[in-house]
Parts: C-alpha cells; structure tokens; sequence
C-alpha cells in the first residue's frame, strides 16, 4: 500500500560554483566525497537535494526541524542504484510509520535534477 508520494525538481545552477566542502550545508560527507568525486558535481548535488525534498515531501510533514536534511543521506548500492540512509530524529520518524520500503528515482540534464520517491506500508 503506497503511504505517499513525493517529487521534485530543482535547477542545477544552484550548486555549481558553491565551495561544498567547506560549507556541508544540507550533504552529509559521505554524499559531499561522492558528489565531488564526479565529473559534474552540480548535477550529483542536486539530485540528491531533490531527493531529500521529495522524501520530505511524500511523508507529507516536510522536515520539521533544522538540521533534518543532514539525516536523510542519499547513497548507492555497488550497482549505482540510489537509496536513503536516514539516522537522527528522522530514522525514528520513518521507523514509527511502519515504511516498509522506500523507492527513489534520480534524474539529471545539464540544467535540471529531478527526484521522485514513493513510500509503502
């Protein structure tokens, strides 16, 4: 049973030209050394970006407090699809919600990053 749907789309403009590993901002450090390992960082930083807007998105609550971004990782598995790595207040938000699985979806073109993500029950 789907328990929401999230999605958004952001300009990668907004990351490029940023010092991203000097000010983290919303990444963790793991996201900040994939991203910055990339050809085209603004385009792997802003995925993930809309990736955590649109999980906050489909919990339909938004991140409630400061800081909440910083719980919401985006990682890959070796085949380089992306999934969530949450910790914090937000892992025992998702935990008290009974998501069984989580589904990402991850875009990018030279001007845009996209995200989806569907939560189950």
């Amino acid at each position: 049973m789907i328990a929401g749907i999230g999605i958004d789309l952001i300009e990668v403009e907004r990351f490029r030209g940023e010092t991203y590993a000097e000010q983290q901002g919303p990444f963790t450090g793991a996201e900040l050394q994939y991203c910055l390992a990339k050809r085209y960082p603004e385009r792997h930083l802003a995925g993930r970006f809309a990736a955590k807007e649109a999980f906050f998105k489909a919990l339909g609550s938004g991140a409630l407090t400061p800081g909440e971004f910083e719980q919401v990782a985006v990682v890959n598995d070796p085949s380089g699809n992306p999934s969530f790595q949450f910790s914090g207040a937000v892992a025992e938000r998702v935990a008290g919600l009974k998501i069984s699985k989580i589904h990402l979806s991850l875009t990018h073109t030279v001007t845009t990053a996209a995200a989806v993500v569907i939560l189950e029950l």
